[in-house]
């Protein structure tokens, strides 16, 4: 069985609910886990334990206290103890992966002694450490801040694959890090809705008020509860409000000083703090909440940071008061009022409001709970994990007969090549909605279609000219799968339509290759992903993907490319279907979309990863070198 070794630093597991959903996901998929993290204070105290076919490995870990030198000392306990499990662990047989938690970017130090022996590294890219450092370290600590954006950069280098919690981490991965797109996964930290349900409200939790406000999460010096206390002492006596109780769940390393500040403020017989709690008490306490505090002040950490608490508020249909951050917007969207950051009068007046609009409430709550079931359920976030790790060691021994996402390089059918990757990267970017709505623009005989069906289900509309279909694939047509005689430049669909574009070795076919991709925006959502493969026009060699066609076809082809050139007809409107250089592709994606990304270097891999050694490959996927020798070239943008 494939062992996949998890290290965890800063909670204790089954209490980090984004790594236990992630562990009891892999041993769903037929994946051997085992975590290793510190005891938690007064639960998840067992040195040893194997909780739901999830073997966990603890050892007793102190919080820092005092500053820099508090975490050092922590990290240092940490470090021993964590090699010291994973060295037990791979004693017991070889680990095929080891996936490192942060924060610390430390965690790769206990790896290494695995990786030599052939474990791959994937790192699980929680925080962003170095704006974490100084979010908390705000006017000194600047050594500290240098220290953790070298280990960073040395994390990323080392890591085989990186798991995203969210777009924003994902630029930092591919940009900061310099990580290849195609090997960056988003999943995003979401509620388990089986799991997450509302429950009937607990009138005694409102203390005698007639309203609850809630939040949820850790007490770190950047999560802003002193910011909701502040707010709160507005609400209580500077708007005059006395029928609101608000109860802070969690715990954290400011803890205490949020207690102390709450007496300072007055507020003592206005908030409670209970601690850590069960998920029954929690699920209790927000399905008795009329409204729920996403008070995390705007810092370089925050402002890209999707918060865990926000989709449960959602999850458990709670309106939410937060201020103005981007990834809270893209969280939450009009499920929640956004006071201007850092500004605490104003978050009391959102609250205030937002109390004496219950029809308003309902609405919201009722919102939030459909986008997370649609959007941002972890049933999705899963779906995208597995495939992970899918692509990275294989389905787990029992699964490979009934997996759809197999997308290895080293089993790698041709015939497919393109749909592949395609759902590869689809997947990493986490761009498939729960029920996908996808156009394949020039379907040909509709194998691609098929394959792509098969992946990633929802429903799928295939086009192209005269209907040419394999007899076979056509008898497939149902509701959830069509093949339509259609042209890419007229489409028979209202606006919006798609969630997804495959439009692959098409837009050099066509008589007006503008004119489709203002015709494939059309169909596309806001926000809709559309995929285009073409050949390079400067191409050097191309067709050595072609795997129906013989050698001698390849050659007299090239041949026929090479006269065209000399002649000066290699052009798609004179029948050479030159295809587009990279440059003259994004300049026609740039006019109907946005965040234009090129994946050829990733396709190159992807496709002749098996075939070729990997310096090789490394040197092919730089430019210039590959504007010359790529056969082909690939973008994602969005609508």
């Amino acid at each position: 069985m494939t062992r996949i070794l998890i290290l965890v630093e800063n909670l204790s597991v089954p209490f980090d609910r984004r790594v236990w959903q992630e562990s009891r996901a892999l041993v769903d998929a037929g994946y051997d886990v085992v975590v290793i993290c510190p005891m938690g204070a007064k639960n998840d105290t067992e040195p040893e334990v194997v909780i739901d076919g999830v073997r966990i490995l603890r050892y007793s870990l102190r919080a820092a206290t005092g500053g820099p030198l508090g975490y050092l000392r922590e990290y240092g306990l940490a470090l021993w103890h964590t090699t010291r499990l994973a060295l037990q662990v791979r004693r017991e047989g070889p680990v095929a992966v080891v996936q490192a938690c942060n924060p610390p970017d430390l965690l790769f130090l206990a790896a290494l002694p695995l990786m030599v022996r052939g474990a791959k590294f994937v790192f699980d890219h929680h925080d962003l450490v170095p704006e974490l450092f100084r979010s908390r370290f705000q006017g000194g600590g600047e050594w500290l801040f240098r220290v953790a954006v070298l280990l960073e950069r040395i994390t990323f280098l080392l890591a085989d694959a990186v798991i995203s919690t969210n777009e924003s981490y994902r630029a930092v991965a591919i940009n900061r890090g310099r990580k290849r797109p195609d090997v960056v996964q988003v999943v995003r930290s979401a509620p388990d809705l089986a799991r997450f349900r509302p429950q009937e409200p607990d009138p005694a939790l409102r203390r005698g008020k007639q309203h609850l406000a809630a939040y949820v999460g850790v007490m770190g010096p950047q999560d802003g509860v002193d910011y909701a206390l502040r707010a709160l002492a507005h609400l209580h006596q500077d708007l005059g409000r006395d029928d609101l109780h608000t109860i802070f769940m969690g715990g954290g390393d400011a803890h205490s000083d949020m207690v102390r500040l709450a007496g300072e403020l007055g507020l003592h017989d206005h908030v409670e703090f209970t601690g850590r709690v069960s998920d029954e008490f929690l699920q209790r306490c927000l399905s008795t909440a009329d409204v729920c505090l996403s008070p995390d002040p705007r810092n370089p950490l925050n402002d890209v940071s999707t918060m865990n608490k926000v989709v449960e508020y959602m999850a458990m249909g709670r309106p939410i008061v937060s201020f103005d951050l981007v990834e809270a917007r893209v969280s939450a969207g009009d499920v929640a009022v956004y006071a201007p950051a850092n500004d605490e009068m104003a978050f009391a007046k959102e609250l205030d409001a937002l109390l004496n609009d219950p029809d308003r409430r309902a609405e919201m709550g009722a919102a939030g709970r459909k986008r997370v079931a649609d959007e941002l359920s972890w049933d999705v976030s899963k779906r995208n994990l597995i495939g992970f790790y899918e692509r990275l060691v294989g389905p787990a021994p029992d699964m490979k007969e009934t997996s759809k996402v197999a997308y290895q390089g080293a089993a790698l059918e041709d015939t497919h090549a393109g749909a592949q990757h395609f759902c590869r990267t689809v997947t990493a970017l986490d761009a498939v909605p729960a029920a996908p709505r996808i156009l394949v623009a020039g379907c040909g005989l509709g194998h691609e279609a098929k394959h792509i069906y098969d992946t990633l289900g929802g429903r799928l509309v295939g086009v192209d000219i005269g209907g040419a279909w394999d007899p076979a694939i056509a008898e497939l047509d149902s509701g959830a799968f069509r093949l339509l005689d259609a042209s890419v430049q007229e489409l028979p669909f209202p606006d919006d339509s798609f969630d997804l574009v495959f439009y692959h070795h098409v837009i050099e076919h066509v008589p007006d290759p503008a004119g489709s991709l203002v015709e494939l925006a059309r169909v596309l959502r806001p926000g809709g992903l559309i995929y285009v493969g073409t050949p390079n026009r400067h191409r050097a060699v191309g067709y050595l993907g072609s795997y129906d066609s013989s050698l001698r076809d390849k050659l007299r082809w090239n041949a026929a490319d090479w006269r065209a050139r000399i002649q000066g007809r290699f052009r798609n409107e004179l029948g050479a279907h030159a295809g587009f250089a990279e440059n003259e592709l994004r300049g026609l994606l740039e006019r109907n979309f946005t965040g234009v990304e090129f994946l050829t270097a990733g396709y190159l891999d992807f496709k002749y990863g098996s075939r070729l050694p990997a310096s090789v490959l490394s040197v092919i996927g730089r430019r210039p070198v590959r504007d010359v020798i790529a056969p082909s070239v690939y973008a994602v943008a969005r609508r």
